[in-house]
């Protein structure tokens, strides 16, 4: 067997996997009925802006849009699609084995570069009938893109190799940094119309990402990372599946020895009663897992977005109290999973101290999260209104 035959092969079945999660999810009446008239109305809707651009990108600025498009090329990373058992068997044939780790790289960078021309040809109305941009701007700027994806696709491997989370972290927001002053560097060439050192930055970068990229998959000291890697690309749609679910919950497990939050397990209320000692138990237990927090923030954010977007102002109304209901039955449902895990709670769990914890505990973090969803309505209502958008800027 080839190494393209081998790579060829895992890549058809992981496919098959993908389509078989969707097809768990959506029989063939959500997709007759659900996906294809979506897909009809984005098919209008791409066509309508030839037509006639919406209002509201007559206020956003082209530094914004390529922005947007910096940070949509953080999304990807390289798949080599190493498995398990490659450590025992397939490591022995080297040139088998890094033939198909070569073969998943290309197609990670071919697919990635696909996606980011995918973006551009869905902003190409903007780009030709708004900002009056040029075949020849555009394929420099899509160009010079890609380079980026290549690099940064090199950069998120190597961070992915980092198990400390607060090094990573650092490492992170320094890259991060660095790139975007990078991709500035690119735009501001962009901008002053030296196509031509922007054509050749871009062969620059892609020549290097590419050359150190398959220099890093040669080592075998990363196959392991690449495993994970591995099995995070192909587990990725479960996991949205998981996140969406409420019935669902898959923990996050997590390499730390201590906790970061209340590591010497201090004291969050002063104040010692039988209903605080419930109530610090819960927060305690809900601060220090990570599915909980950021399953919280989601519905915050989902809550945000929809009545941030929607214009009619009933809809809205309908969506916060929607929103509420939500959040209640959640962090009801989660009080319900953290209290009887452990041996003390459940002792008690028919005392009246019990129930005034829970509902206490409960309405703190409801709150909290009403507070919260205020926040981010109103800061996106003035970023949006900077811009000159409504509140709902869609409907244009």
């Amino acid at each position: 067997m080839s190494s393209w035959r081998l790579f060829r092969d895992r890549y058809i079945r992981n496919r098959k996997f993908q389509f078989g999660v969707i097809r768990s999810i959506a029989d063939w009446t959500i997709i007759i009925y659900l996906f294809i008239p979506a897909i009809l109305f984005i098919i209008f809707q791409y066509r309508s802006w030839w037509v006639e651009l919406p209002g509201w990108i007559e206020s956003i600025p082209f530094g914004f849009v390529f922005m947007l498009l910096f940070l949509l090329s953080w999304n990807g990373s390289i798949r080599t699609y190493v498995e398990e058992a490659d450590k025992v068997f397939l490591i022995k044939i080297k040139s088998l084995f890094f033939g198909m780790k070569k073969w998943g790289y290309i197609c990670s960078l071919f697919s990635q570069s696909l996606v980011t021309a995918i973006i551009f040809l869905i902003l190409l109305p903007f780009l030709r009938n708004h900002f009056i941009l040029s075949w020849l701007e555009i394929g420099a700027l899509l160009f010079s893109l890609i380079g980026l994806k290549a690099l940064i696709m090199l950069v998120k491997y190597h961070l992915h190799k980092i198990d400390k989370r607060l090094k990573k972290l650092a490492f992170s927001i320094l890259l991060f940094t660095a790139l975007s002053w990078l991709s500035q560097f690119i735009y501001l060439l962009w901008d002053k119309g030296a196509l031509f050192f922007v054509c050749l930055s871009s062969i620059v970068l892609l020549t290097v990402s590419i050359y150190f990229s398959l220099k890093s998959i040669q080592k075998l000291s990363a196959i392991d990372h690449e495993i994970d890697m591995n099995r995070t690309d192909k587990t990725k749609n479960i996991e949205l599946i998981f996140i969406l679910s409420n019935e669902i919950e898959k923990p996050i497990v997590t390499k730390r020895t201590k906790p970061l939050l209340f590591r010497r397990s201090k004291r969050i209320l002063k104040k010692r009663t039988q209903v605080n000692g419930f109530i610090e138990l819960f927060l305690k237990v809900f601060l220090r897992n990570r599915s909980y927090v950021i399953s919280y923030f989601q519905i915050i954010s989902v809550g945000t977005v929809a009545i941030v977007l929607i214009p009619p102002l009933w809809i809205k109304v309908i969506i916060f109290f929607g929103f509420l209901i939500m959040m209640n039955s959640w962090l009801s449902l989660v009080w319900n999973k953290i209290a009887p895990s452990n041996p003390l709670s459940k002792k008690y769990s028919e005392t009246d101290f019990y129930f005034k914890a829970r509902k206490r505990a409960v309405m703190s973090l409801f709150i909290i999260a009403i507070i919260l969803l205020g926040i981010f309505v109103i800061c996106w209502h003035s970023i949006l209104s900077y811009f000159g958008m409504p509140f709902g800027f869609y409907r244009g």
